[in-house]
């Protein structure tokens, strides 16, 4: 896909419904991390980054938006709406986009392990490997940032809890659960260039300790964490990575070339 149909249909996302926008793309940069620890090709990478930043287009064709999620699950045929999203984005991807890989990462992305989810109750390894890695980058970002499960999770220790001990061998493949907790342990956070990032892409870099370089660490309402500057001990490290709530993001202007995805 070239760069100016994927800007449109960036724009579109964005336009609807700025969370599911956000949301895509922070779940397209750790789908792409994920799939880099399991040292898979550079041109799976790239698919299954596409296929992350596209994964719930499906519901632009929907009447529901995805921010509304929260206060409709009472309303008649609301599972059944939610659940056709990524059948739907699949056949809206299929106008333009011909690679199956990408189409299948999209339908499938709700599959579960255990094969009790949608919408063609896929289960183990019949899943593909990319719809199983987006399903785990999926969740993880869907429960920090609160949406859909209540503010309690955004709670980042939470989180970890139900991955390891509720999602893992049942909705998420064991091996991608464990896989993706080992990346956790490197503290990530996302980083939003503003040089070259015209589609407003996040890349991922991973904090350590010393002095906080490129900008302030927010998180997704832009609160702010950590100052720039500030020194980053052990202590600080470990309450990023288990208590402060929501995604961390370091918003920064400076472009680090090594860094480029795209």
């Amino acid at each position: 896909m070239n760069n100016g149909l994927l800007k449109i249909l960036l724009l579109a996302q964005h336009k609807a419904d700025p969370k599911l926008a956000l949301h895509c793309k922070r779940v397209a940069c750790y789908a792409l991390e994920l799939a880099k620890v399991l040292d898979e090709s550079p041109e799976f990478n790239k698919k299954i980054f596409l296929s992350g930043l596209l994964h719930d287009i499906g519901f632009l064709n929907l009447d529901i938006t995805f921010s509304e999620i929260p206060i409709n699950k009472s309303h008649p045929g609301y599972n059944e709406t939610i659940q056709s999203h990524s059948a739907v984005g699949e056949a809206l991807i299929a106008k333009v986009i011909t690679d199956p890989d990408v189409l299948s990462t999209i339908r499938h992305h709700h599959e579960k392990y255990n094969g009790e989810g949608y919408p063609d109750q896929l289960s183990g390894e019949d899943i593909p490997l990319a719809a199983r890695i987006m399903a785990v980058a999926d969740l993880y970002d869907t429960l920090l940032v609160g949406e859909m499960f209540g503010e309690h999770r955004r709670i980042p220790k939470m989180v970890l809890q139900h991955l390891e001990h509720d999602a893992r061998g049942s909705y998420l493949d064991p091996n991608l659960v464990d896989a993706f907790l080992n990346l956790l342990d490197k503290v990530p956070v996302l980083y939003l260039p503003s040089k070259d990032n015209e589609l407003g892409l996040y890349q991922m870099t991973y904090l350590h300790v010393g002095a906080l370089t490129f900008g302030d660490l927010v998180n997704q309402d832009d609160h702010v964490l950590v100052r720039q500057g500030i020194e980053l001990d052990q202590k600080m490290l470990d309450n990023i990575r288990f208590e402060y709530p929501g995604q961390k993001i370091l918003r920064d202007s400076t472009l680090i070339e090594d860094d480029l995805m795209l």
